[in-house]
C-alpha cells in the first residue's frame, strides 16, 4: 500500500496518544519539535511519559468523550483489541488514527523523518520495510548541507526580492530553481556576485 504524503500543521492543536509504554514514549519523541498539546491517556503510563516535559497525562481508560476537544489524530500504542476498540471509535468521529505496528489498523503511518528548523523530509516504504526507510533517511541525510536552513532563509528573500522584478512566472522558477542548484551544491546561500551572475546568465527577462 502506499500512503498520500501530507504534511499537517500541528502548532497548538491537540494530539491524543492512548497508551504509556515504550512504543508511546517514542511517538511522543518524535512529535515533540512540532508544537503539539500532547495528551497522554492510558491505565498504566511508565515513568518516563509521566515527566515527559509539555504532556498532560491521564491515567485511565480511553473513552469516546476525548474525541469531543477534537485531536488532529490519535496514536493508539497498546495491546490489539484496545486499539480496535480505539479505532473503531476513531472512525465513527472520523478523527484519523494510527495504531502502532498494526498497519491493517491505521488510517496513517509515520514515515522516517529528517528534520531541521526548517526542513522535513518524510520517507515511507508503505509499511512494507522500515529497515529500507531508515537506510534511505541516513543515505538522504548525508546529501543535506550543514547550512540548509540557512540556504531555505536565503531563498525565501531571494523570492521576494525578486516577484516584483521578474513578472514572468517560468523565467523566475527557473532563476530560482539554479539558485538552489547552486546553493545547495555550495552548501551555502550565495553571495551576492554569485546571485547576480545567475540573473545576468538568464536574461532577458522582463
Amino acid at each position: 500500500m502506499r500512503y498520500f504524503p501530507m504534511f499537517v500543521d500541528t502548532e497548538d492543536r491537540e494530539i491524543l496518544v492512548c497508551g504509556g509504554g515504550v512504543h508511546a514514549l517514542e511517538k511522543l519523541e518524535r512529535l515533540q519539535s512540532f508544537g503539539a498539546r500532547m495528551r497522554v491517556i492510558a491505565e498504566e503510563i511508565s515513568p518516563e511519559v509521566e515527566r515527559f516535559p509539555g504532556v498532560s497525562v491521564e491515567k485511565r481508560c480511553f473513552q469516546e468523550r476525548d474525541l469531543d476537544s477534537w485531536p488532529v489524530f490519535v496514536v493508539a500504542a497498546q495491546d490489539r483489541e484496545e486499539n480496535e476498540r480505539i479505532v473503531g471509535i476513531c472512525r465513527k468521529r472520523h478523527v484519523p488514527v494510527n495504531a502502532v505496528d498494526m498497519q491493517d489498523l491505521c488510517d496513517f503511518i509515520f514515515p522516517a523523518l529528517i528534520t531541521s528548523e526548517s526542513l522535513c523530509v518524510g520517507i515511507s516504504t508503505g509499511g512494507v520495510s522500515p529497515a529500507v526507510g531508515v537506510e534511505l533517511k541516513r543515505r538522504i541525510g548525508e546529501q543535506i548541507p550543514d547550512r540548509v536552513d540557512e540556504i531555505l532563509m536565503w531563498m525565501g528573500e531571494l523570492r521576494e526580492s525578486l516577484r516584483e522584478r521578474v513578472t514572468e512566472k517560468e523565467r523566475l522558477r527557473q532563476i530560482l530553481r539554479r539558485a538552489a542548484g547552486e546553493a545547495l551544491a555550495a552548501g551555502r546561500p550565495l553571495c551576492q556576485e554569485e546571485t547576480a551572475q545567475i540573473l545576468e546568465s538568464l536574461r532577458p527577462w522582463p
